[in-house]
């Protein structure tokens, strides 16, 4: 039932349908998230004007227009439009800076010709639905396109009895813990942790509820990321995630000198975790910080080098630590041979062990890094034949351990 019920919930708070005119769409925390084809659908009768009305702006109010659902066919307002963009102004498809709305209710009307937009004051019309108790310090508003389904996702409970509330109202339900239907003037003894929370109100269908722990995730240059694919952290207690024995490589023909990245909620950009200063970190690689959150506009992205790393992430604090694997490895004298060396064409490295080479770094005199190879193999092969003559040093790499070889080019 969980999961039925959580696709369902999902599927009516995105309020995402299709048309026969073209689509057009508004995505980004200020909606519920970054995501395709938008958590808020306008509809149209003529293919030219799209209109939504009384829909709420949350979070941090950042928006674009998407006028296909794709990020090609998305934008957000042209420099011709004053900071923040709102609530007038026109769009550019495929660029502009976000629009950040002021909180609240709000109609809108897009132009697909002319790219013009226009918020205009709307009202609430649906129950507002709290979450309440559970150790919260104030009851928390749950977001809703309908005033049927209702959700709200990355919330910290500390632990205890919570209920969901109809404000203005003596109503009152609960039920047991994770989901289940619901149980008037009921609670739901909620544990301490990080979750995302869904219901459905009642006299409009089944009256249920969901409970699912928050997923949370690296996203960055990394191989199997590319900025694209999350890696999913472990937890047993929604507070702190791990993952163990990542190997931090570098995306296949990326040429960055070190590891960028970041940490997220639900694969998405609406609760992120970076580097505590608003900047990114490339002049300050650091192993361990607090970060700031996807409210705050979650930092700068965290640079840290390439290595094997023991990763936590308190999500409660936002602290992150990276911890190297092999920081107390080293080969022994005879694991890994590089030959020939001195070379003109190039240097093969060899593993006697039985884990393979991840990568290998040749880095200059002036600690440039000059050539990088990696490929989950015993052996590598790298090219020196376009490198000046000189002195070299090479960073190898593999799953267990890690060591600098001393290199010779002819």
């Amino acid at each position: 039932m969980k999961t039925k019920l959580r696709y369902f919930l999902i599927a009516i708070a995105v309020g995402v349908s299709s048309f026969m005119h073209a689509q057009v769409s508004i995505t980004g925390t200020g909606t519920g998230g970054w995501v395709q084809p938008g958590n808020l659908a306008l509809t149209t009768t003529d293919g030219v004007v799209f209109t939504a009305s009384n829909f709420e702006i949350v979070g941090d109010g950042n928006m674009k227009f998407s006028e296909a659902g794709t990020w090609e066919t998305t934008g957000g307002y042209s420099v011709d439009t004053a900071a923040p963009g709102f609530p007038s102004g026109i769009i550019t498809v495929n660029g502009g800076s976000n629009l950040v709305g002021t909180l609240g209710f709000w109609n809108v009307t897009y132009n697909i010709t002319t790219k013009e937009y226009l918020f205009t004051p709307g009202v609430n019309p649906n129950p507002v639905i709290t979450m309440n108790g559970g150790g919260l310090a104030a009851p928390v508003q749950m977001q809703t396109n309908n005033g049927i389904a209702y959700f709200k996702k990355s919330v910290y409970f500390p632990g205890g009895d919570a209920s969901f509330n109809q404000e203005g109202t003596a109503n009152q339900w609960g039920g047991g813990f994770p989901d289940g239907p619901v149980v008037n003037g009921g609670t739901v003894t909620v544990p301490t942790g990080i979750f995302n929370t869904y219901f459905v109100m009642p006299g409009t269908g089944p009256a249920e509820y969901v409970f699912e722990p928050t997923v949370v995730s690296m996203i960055g240059n990394f191989e199997g990321s590319a900025w694209g694919n999350d890696l999913d952290l472990e937890t047993t207690d929604n507070i702190h995630y791990t993952k163990t024995n990542w190997v931090g490589a570098i995306f296949p023909g990326w040429n960055d000198t070190e590891l960028h990245l970041k940490f997220r909620d639900n694969h998405d950009w609406t609760m992120q975790y970076g580097c505590p200063s608003g900047g990114n970190g490339s002049n300050n690689l650091a192993l361990s910080a607090t970060a700031q959150n996807g409210i705050d506009g979650g930092g700068g992205d965290i640079f840290i080098p390439f290595d094997t790393y023991n990763v936590e992430l308190n999500r409660t604090t936002g602290t992150w630590t990276f911890t190297s694997v092999l920081a107390n490895h080293v080969f022994t004298s005879s694991s890994v041979t590089v030959y020939p060396n001195p070379s003109s064409t190039v240097w093969t490295f060899e593993n006697k062990n039985n884990d393979n080479i991840v990568a290998v770094e040749i880095v200059d005199v002036t600690g440039k890094v000059v050539v990088r190879e990696q490929n989950q193999a015993a052996v590598i092969t790298v090219d020196s034949s376009k490198l000046n003559c000189g002195v070299y040093f090479a960073k190898v790499i593999t799953t267990a351990a890690s060591t600098t070889i001393k290199l010779v080019k002819n």
